[in-house]
């Protein structure tokens, strides 16, 4: 489905479903053939990643900045001076001292194309950009992937042709593009859908495609007649396509909708929500009472707005660049000097380990972005009203009754969003290890289970905790960063960026997939640690902001977890040691009783959670009953901060 940002890997979800050897076989498959499936999903994994995260990233996080543009751009559309507070390195939301008026530079306009202060038009035009990027990107990658192909197999063959490792390999890799194109051509509304925080839509266009996609791979495979004809690789390649068929056309029902209800619908009840307004305010928003420069606002000169969004978006570009390296270089190591074993190894476990982190951690990182952007322009103008309203004698200077006003909303928000992603990924990383064997044995068999997939799907688990750590601290800082903070980051994720990857060289040839997964982990410390300094940097002004009280579990529950884990761990020792040479009935007679004790465990820690982080559960409910009522919550699927509903 694969946030954040700051998650890499994902595009939308691209899933590789991997099923279990027949268990009534009677002929054992040698493992090579096995690994088929699991090896393709590696390899097109890094395909489709390199061409989309590449081709669009940039465009979905600059152009966030629209939706905290259209959000400061309420009232006057202008900030008193005092509001301006400049803030170093790490500080800033990206629009430095710029007033609203200068920012927004007549995008924020009245017209067919505005909808409660964000102009769906100034929106689109930078983000159709991102099509034509994206197919000359795609293009680019796919044929580098079909150059290396031709080369290595006509290479091992002694200068002929041979039968390659994954059968139809270049076919699929023509179809994945061709996947990846559709994705681009649904770019432009998935984005405008995005600044308008439409987050319900968009979940839903999200299940439909996966839902798809794994519909279409199971009937597919579960056809006798077809799976004897299609290869898994075609199979995939088919799935991807449906998936990415519905993708574009969920994203283009919800874009017209939006870009429809943006001239009637929507400014009527974006003024009554502001109490009925004035008349000739309702008036310039009508369809057809633009001006005639307005109704050719598409051709017309680009604003200041849209060229500072576009600047962004460009040096985002560049971070998604060093990013992917970052996320997808290990695995290109990987294929590089690893067996298809270890590569179809890691295959399965990524598959099984990362569909928590795609289907919920990336969501909701996505969210946090948008939500940060706008409660940092929400902050803005708390601190403008400080600013104005702050009288002599006052026991804070007016700077700093400014910088209060704005850092103290954006505390009260990071705040939950971390806690809670965190108690979710110590949830994976204190029952994960326990319980990955009985997960591989029952789900694939002793063929898998009896490798070193347990180990390494172990160790993803608590990989999982730091992915979702980090998800949610760099989503904050990159919606807070200013353009001198966001070359500085990309400068450091440049030095990990050569850390990780010469980590990785060492740790894969030493222990192949689980020393990927261990390099991994090793990556996100990094750069958890470096989200962290600016996080504690940026609220360097709120004395009572800690990052050990603020954004981590109370001590008594990860004393919990850890107890869990031990007893969970304990679990699984005495009751599936040697369960390798176990009776089957056997094996599941103790693995129903070590499934037992794991359900006992979790009733008691969640029992726990409730009495320790209740403040945090009302925390986020709270905020996600604000983003309901703004229209655009998880459940809402509205349209943004204004009041328009999906």
């Amino acid at each position: 489905m694969a946030w954040s940002p700051v998650y890499p890997w994902r595009s939308h979800v691209h899933f590789s479903v991997v099923l279990p050897s027949p268990p009534h076989a009677t002929t054992p498959q040698p493992i090579h053939d096995t690994l088929r499936p699991q090896l393709a999903s590696v390899q097109f994994h890094l395909l489709t990643t390199t061409a989309l995260f590449i081709s669009r990233e940039g465009f979905r996080r600059g152009c966030l900045r629209f939706g905290a543009a259209g959000v400061g751009a309420g009232g006057d559309n202008a900030e008193t001076p005092d509001a301006k507070v400049k803030e170093a390195n790490c500080r800033g939301d990206g629009d430095g001292n710029k007033s609203s008026s200068s920012r927004n530079g007549g995008a924020v306009s009245g017209g067919a194309g505005a909808t409660g202060g964000i102009n769906n038009r100034s929106v689109l035009r930078v983000a159709a950009l991102a099509v034509p990027w994206g197919m000359v990107i795609t293009a680019g990658v796919c044929g580098i992937a079909l150059w290396q192909h031709t080369a290595a197999t006509t290479a091992s063959s002694g200068g002929s042709a041979q039968e390659p490792e994954v059968p139809y390999y270049r076919e699929a890799i023509i179809l994945h593009g061709m996947a990846a194109v559709l994705e681009l051509l649904a770019e432009p509304f998935y984005i405008l859908a995005s600044v308008h925080l439409m987050f319900g839509s968009r979940v839903a266009v999200e299940f439909a495609s996966t839902l798809t996609k794994s519909l279409v791979t199971l009937g597919l495979l579960s056809s006798r007649r077809l799976a004897h004809v299609l290869p898994p690789a075609l199979i995939f390649s088919a799935a991807q396509l449906a998936m990415a068929a519905v993708v574009m056309a969920g994203y283009w029902a919800v874009g017209l909708r939006l870009m429809t209800a943006g001239g009637t619908e929507v400014p009527r009840r974006a003024a009554r929500s502001k109490g009925g307004g004035d008349k000739s305010s309702r008036a310039t928003r009508r369809p057809g009472s633009g001006s005639r420069s307005e109704s050719n606002s598409w051709l017309s000169p680009w604003t200041p707005l849209e060229l500072h969004v576009l600047a962004t978006t460009a040096v985002f570009t560049l971070q998604a660049v060093e990013k992917l390296a970052l996320a997808e270089g290990s695995k290109v190591v990987l294929a590089t000097i690893q067996s298809a074993v270890n590569q179809g190894v890691y295959g399965l476990v990524s598959n099984l380990g990362s569909l928590v982190v795609r289907t919920l951690f990336q969501p909701l990182e996505e969210a946090a972005f948008a939500a940060f952007s706008t409660w940092g322009a929400d902050a803005k103008a708390s601190g403008a009203g400080a600013a104005a309203t702050e009288g002599a004698g006052a026991e804070l200077s007016p700077s700093a009754a400014v910088v209060a006003a704005r850092l103290a909303p954006l505390a009260r928000a990071l705040s939950p969003m971390v806690k809670a992603v965190a108690v979710l990924g110590l949830l994976a990383a204190a029952f994960g290890p326990s319980y990955s064997y009985l997960l591989l044995r029952l789900v694939y068999g002793t063929r898998w289970s009896e490798t070193e997939a347990p180990a390494v799907l172990a160790a993803y688990s608590v990989y999982v905790l730091l992915l979702a750590i980090n998800g949610i601290g760099e989503a904050f800082v990159h919606a807070v960063l200013d353009a001198r903070g966001l070359q500085q980051s990309n400068a450091l994720l440049l030095v990990f960026s050569g850390a990780h990857l010469g980590v990785c060289v060492v740790l894969v040839r030493q222990y192949g997939a689980l020393g990927l997964v261990a390099a991994d982990g090793a990556n996100m410390v990094l750069r958890i640690s470096y989200s962290a300094w600016c996080i504690r940097r940026f609220f360097g002004p709120l004395p009572a902001f800690s990052l050990h009280r603020d954004l981590l579990p109370a001590p008594s529950a990860l004393a919990a977890f850890t107890i869990a884990a031990a007893a969970a761990a304990t679990s699984n020792r005495l009751l599936l040691a040697g369960a390798a040479s176990m009776p089957q009935r056997i094996f599941l007679r103790r693995a129903a009783s070590h499934v037992g004790v794991g359900v006992v465990l979790l009733a008691a820690l969640l029992g726990l959670l409730v009495r320790t982080e209740r403040a945090v559960l009302r925390q986020v409910l709270e905020m996600r009953r604000k983003w309901r009522e703004r229209g655009g919550g998880p459940g809402g699927g509205g349209a943004g901060k204004s009041g328009k509903e999906d």
